[in-house]
């Protein structure tokens, strides 16, 4: 490597090892007074080596760390899940087995605040169906501040009136006792985005869920004049 690479890559590491909330590459870029593009280049093959730490949140959002950081993410992560299922299975024991009552709480949550909650992202935009995918995927990131779980939107093929939220490593983690989480947040998401682009409403199904052994769990929402 040349020295011209090496000096900056020396930078780069001095200055993740100030910052305990992480840098995004244009923070990054901007103190250590490079062009955003080349100081991206860096960030990912150091990643890649090992010697700093990467969390992605979306497909432009990451946050890089000091590599020291990766253990203490990784160790929140599984003490972040079983925290919440641990409050999931105090609060809502009796719930486990009826999706309709799941789903009528996550109502409740989108009506008593979590929708104000999520829209301090979006006070200066304009929210219409068609450019709520962004937020049903960051309502669900808000919900669940934890590194792993990332929620990714896909748009529906054969209909304009749809689209798909996929979530990455749900709270749910495969276990049919914590189902409800999914029934929780799918009343949620209705609530929230019902909440953004009233009169019109949405329909938000569960079409796929790694309780039922799917790699993630997976939602349609539509489009729907009722409010059901």
């Amino acid at each position: 490597m040349k020295k011209s690479g090496s000096k900056q890559q020396i930078k780069i590491l001095n200055l993740l090892e100030k910052e305990d909330l992480g840098l995004t590459i244009s923070q990054i870029a901007k103190k250590i007074k490079l062009n955003r593009n080349s100081t991206a280049k860096y960030l990912e093959g150091m990643a890649e080596k090992g010697l700093i730490y990467k969390i992605e949140k979306g497909p432009t959002s990451k946050l890089f760390y000091p590599a020291r950081k990766s253990k203490a993410f990784e160790d929140r992560n599984i003490y972040s899940v079983t925290f919440y299922q641990f409050l999931h299975s105090v609060l809502f024991k009796k719930y486990f087995n009826d999706q309709k009552i799941a789903r009528e709480i996550g109502l409740e949550m989108a009506k008593n605040g979590a929708a104000q909650l999520y829209s301090k992202q979006f006070n200066s935009m304009e929210l219409s169906f068609e450019n709520i995918t962004q937020l049903a995927a960051l309502a669900v990131e808000i919900t669940y501040p934890i590194a792993n779980v990332k929620a990714e939107v896909k748009l529906d093929p054969l209909s304009n009136d749809s689209f798909f939220l996929e979530i990455q490593n749900c709270i749910c983690d495969g276990n049919k006792e914590f189902k409800s989480i999914c029934e929780i947040q799918a009343g949620l998401l209705k609530g929230v985005i019902d909440e953004f682009i009233s009169p019109l409403h949405v329909q938000v199904e569960e079409i796929e869920c790694k309780c039922d052994n799917f790699p993630s769990c997976k939602y349609r929402i539509a489009k729907s004049m009722s409010k059901g």
